[in-house]
């Protein structure tokens, strides 16, 4: 979010790290593998890997896993992977945020005469004056104001 506000406010090289750095956590988090908090539900796994828990030492020959797999407190099922929701959001706003950034590096690049020319004015008639190195269509936009 921090890359968004900072692309917005004209700060693209902390825009750019941050939005980075966030598209990076987020993939990394969508790519993590659940975890369960739940010690007994871990204990059961290790001990089914072991092959102390087989179905035929249990009675059971459905073959599933004698440790309950239901969330604390809650009676659901799969509560493993709650960094989803925010991980997706922080993608889509540090991607929102990079193509801010591209956007404007973009802009500075292709017109960079007029960003030569309104930062070399002296006074506000020049600065008014390189509106004219900008197509009509973007000077509302990026054009100096009169």
């Amino acid at each position: 979010m921090w890359a968004f506000f900072f692309a917005l406010f004209d700060f693209p090289e902390i825009a750019l790290l941050l939005g980075a750095l966030s598209v990076y956590w987020s993939i990394s988090a969508l790519r993590s593998a659940p975890k369960s908090s739940s010690p007994a539900a871990t204990r059961a796994t290790a001990d089914d890997v072991a092959g102390v828990n087989r179905p035929a030492d249990t009675g059971d020959t459905s073959g599933a896993a004698p440790a309950d797999k239901t969330g604390p407190a809650t009676g659901r099922t799969g509560y493993g992977r709650p960094q989803t929701t925010a991980a997706v959001s922080g993608l889509v706003t540090a991607l929102l945020a990079l193509s801010i950034v591209a956007t404007t590096f973009t802009m500075q690049l292709v017109y960079r005469d007029y960003y030569t020319c309104v930062n070399d004015a002296l006074t506000k008639s020049g600065a008014l004056a390189c509106n004219d190195l900008l197509p009509e269509p973007l000077e509302p936009f990026f054009g100096v104001k009169k």
